[in-house]
């Protein structure tokens, strides 16, 4: 029976080329979206999976206490691990000292390199592997540095790194003494480059990092892991621990262990853990999403298969006639959207390739081709064809020999507005709202990126402080002949590195973002303020009395924004006077700031330059940087072509392909209906054209009725994408332009899209010739 029925399948689906096609391809576009969401959710469920003996590793977490708040992490103080190799059931301990991101210095320019402080231990606990070097070294010798082949590629190209010899900023030269192998799948514990725990040990005693060695209470950058003998040892492992619980200055420290299989998806409530990938509830919105997508992709196939239904009734009533049962039917129709969806598989591996480049982390997606993929894929394409089927299977099969057999028309299902008509106003209403928004933030875009273009200067320099004292370099720089003149600031033109803190007047608290300006940026840059005065000089720098507040924070906190002038607030707990309001920002935007003088959080020193200097004071102020920090590298760029290069955003590529793709999905799908409607119609079309109907208006019997459908769709689609946009304008506190003419760009382009779909079958209606078409009459 399944035979017959598969033979069926493929026979009707043959002589259907254009609705099999419409459907194939809708499907791997939908199932696409599906398959990279299902790759990361697969990629996180084998997280760490490469480790030996993955039931018997543990990562030990600290849960710190103070005054009753209980706070989990993912580290642990570094002389636990002395203890606990004590213990009879741990094989092996390991520590990992986390140091972060530092600067290695190339003949090209600074490379961000994230450091890990370990020991030999490290590559017989976990997975990784050594392609060359001695791990030994890492006890040897202190200045051997070991690199990910990634790493090493990205620093020395196709150059031999071994016995190569770099420099770190604040840290020192190492020589390059192994390479490990980039690891064949996802870890909580990424690699870059590995130092060893005695280097960590000496830069201690040089002051170059912080002394936790032999400290108990500073346990936020260090890592403990373990391999028990066995994986039934655990819960003995907890409770060994219970013995090291430990008071320090501000409460208390216990500890227990954590399967490193558990690790992945993450756990909220664990802190200090950032590769540990997804969490739970990532998880449970990926599946919704998926889910989402595979009822998006049912909508043509259902569509489709509701506007054939005149053609397949007539097949119903002669099976049932000859014996089939409502089941059989059902399960016939069910067979071929399954294939329609196993086919559709075969095409959206290639368009996931293609997608992937466009999203962020997922450039590298690739097929490694095991069995559990294949089964996962084929279940997730037959899962979307059974879903695409189960609609038209149950409708199609209720009809009866008498009724379609007699005279179609008594059906009651196709009297009146059809069903697939109401899935074509879900579909275009959706595509309408996202491409309206898409409009929005891409109008927002590209207008104040050309407002900001026009207005900062291109002979303007920015000096990333890296966490120095700006003071002195500053008055140096000052006197450089190239230099017009310098502002230590973290607001030029717009924030570019704001911070938040609570605000509290006259009882009312919010929350509210602010940015570190030099009392100097006012005046040089000519800002008129709307009220109250500038900061005065010689402020006091370790002591906070005065900020700025722009107009719209003004407005939040005072009924009258001059008002605030010369009132005093509650800035997080220290109490400041508003001595001034500034303006909004040149861009226009409406988010409420602080401004505030906050020396130690200057970032940044923007340098304005004489015109025609930039490459002479580029050298000059490489030249001052390396006398003030020599072991520092100067990273200096021109602050224009950084900042605003008019570059897409890459949300902006996802949000916009997001919108691309739904509205072909619609489209395919009001092209493969308008073709069968063509079809259907053509006696009736032939009958017109005898009658004396010119060509046009053929075209136009066939599509006007399309041309509605996209009307009521931008009657919900248009109103439902005002609605986001005014959501996303209070999000991003930005003036997005609701106007007439973006929404009418946004719900325009889909119509437009849909009336081309259409057309470029309803143009055939036009070419009817009634000898042909009504011959047979």
């Amino acid at each position: 029976m399944v035979k017959n029925n598969l033979k069926i399948a493929i026979r009707i689906l043959w002589q259907n080329k254009l609705f099999s096609l419409v459907n194939i391809l809708s499907l791997s576009l939908s199932m696409a979206v599906g398959v990279i969401l299902f790759t990361g959710l697969k990629s996180t469920y084998d997280t760490d999976h490469f480790h030996p003996e993955l039931n018997q590793l543990v990562r030990i977490l600290t849960q710190e206490t103070i005054e009753g708040e209980q706070t989990q992490w993912a580290t642990a103080p570094l002389p636990l691990a002395s203890q606990l190799e004590s213990a009879s059931f741990v094989e092996k301990t390991v520590k990992v000292r986390l140091a972060g991101k530092h600067n290695l210095q190339t003949g090209k320019g600074n490379v961000a390199v994230d450091i890990k402080f370990s020991e030999p231990a490290f590559f017989d606990v976990f997975g990784f592997r050594l392609l060359s070097g001695d791990a030994q070294s890492l006890t040897n010798n202190p200045t051997s540095l070991f690199l990910t082949e990634r790493t090493a590629e990205k620093i020395f190209g196709n150059t031999n790194a071994l016995g190569q010899t770099v420099q770190f900023e604040n840290l020192g030269s190492y020589t390059v003494g192994g390479i490990i192998q980039d690891p064949p799948l996802e870890t909580h514990l990424p690699i870059e480059a590995m130092l060893s725990i005695g280097s960590a040990e000496m830069l201690e005693k040089k002051g170059a990092i912080s002394p936790i060695s032999q400290d108990w209470g500073d346990f936020r950058s260090a890592a403990i892991y373990a391999r028990l003998k066995s994986g039934d040892n655990l819960a003995q492992l907890n409770a060994t621990l219970q013995n090291y619980t430990r008071k320090v200055d501000q409460g208390n420290l216990q500890f227990r262990a954590q399967p490193l299989e558990d690790i992945t998806p993450g756990k909220i409530a664990i802190k200090n853990t950032p590769n540990a990938g997804v969490s739970w509830e990532d998880v449970k919105t990926q599946l919704v999403i998926i889910l989402s997508l595979t009822l998006l992709a049912a909508f043509n196939y259902i569509s489709l298969a509701l506007a054939r239904a005149f053609s397949r009734a007539q097949e119903v009533g002669v099976r049932k006639t000859i014996g089939a049962t409502r089941g059989q039917i059902v399960g016939q129709f069910l067979l071929e959207s399954t294939l329609v969806a196993l086919v559709a598989m075969s095409f959206t591996v290639p368009c996931v390739t293609v997608l992937a480049h466009y999203i962020p982390d997922m450039d590298d997606v690739t097929f490694s081709w095991d069995i559990t993929l294949v089964l996962c894929l084929s279940a997730y394409a037959a899962i979307t064809g059974l879903v695409a089927g189960a609609f038209p299977a149950w409708l199609l099969s209720a009809f009866q020999p008498l009724q379609v057999l007699r005279k179609l028309k008594n059906v009651k299902l196709f009297r009146g507005v059809a069903v697939y008509k109401a899935l074509i106003v879900v579909q275009f209403s959706v595509t309408i709202l996202f491409m309206i928004l898409v409009v929005l933030v891409a109008d927002y875009d590209i207008k104040n990126n050309a407002i900001i273009r026009s207005a900062v200067p291109s002979h303007v320099l920015a000096l990333d402080l890296k966490g120095e004292k700006y003071q002195n370099l500053q008055n140096e720089i000052d006197q450089l002949s190239q230099v017009e003149t310098t502002l230590a600031t973290n607001w030029y033109f717009e924030p570019i590195k704001m911070g938040k803190d609570s605000v509290t007047l006259k009882g009312k608290t919010l929350e509210m973002n602010y940015v570190g300006i030099d009392p100097r940026t006012i005046e040089t840059e000519g800002i008129r303020l709307i009220a109250g005065q500038n900061f005065p000089e010689n402020m006091p720098q370790r002591t906070e009395q005065y900020v700025l507040v722009n107009e719209a924070a003004a407005k939040l906190l005072a009924s009258r924004s001059e008002a605030l002038v010369g009132q005093n607030l509650l800035l997080d707990s220290a109490s400041v006077q508003v001595i001034g309001i500034m303006p909004n920002e040149i861009i226009g935007q409406t988010i409420p700031l602080i401004y505030r003088y906050l020396p130690n959080e200057i970032a940044t020193l923007t340098i304005k330059l004489r015109p025609n200097t930039e490459m002479e004071a580029t050298k000059a102020v490489q030249s001052v940087w390396k006398d003030h920090f020599p072991e520092k590298t100067a990273n200096l760029y021109n602050f224009k072509d950084y900042h605003y290069s008019g570059e897409i955003s890459g949300e902006m590529e996802i949000f916009g392909g997001a919108a691309l793709i739904v509205m072909i999905i619609a489209a395919l799908g009001i092209l493969g209906i308008a073709s069968y409607c063509v079809e259907t119609r053509t006696k009736e079309l032939g009958i017109r054209k005898v009658l004396g109907a010119t060509s046009t208006e053929l075209v136009w019997t066939v599509t006007r009725s399309f041309g509605l459908l996209i009307l009521i769709a931008g009657l919900i689609g248009v109103p439902a994408g005002l609605f986001g946009g005014d959501l996303l304008r209070q999000e991003m506190g930005s003036p997005l332009d609701l106007g007439l003419v973006n929404i009418s760009v946004g719900f325009g382009s889909v119509a437009l899209v849909g009336l081309l779909a259409v057309l470029s079958q309803t143009i055939r209606a036009g070419q009817i010739e009634p000898v042909k078409v009504l011959k047979a009459e």
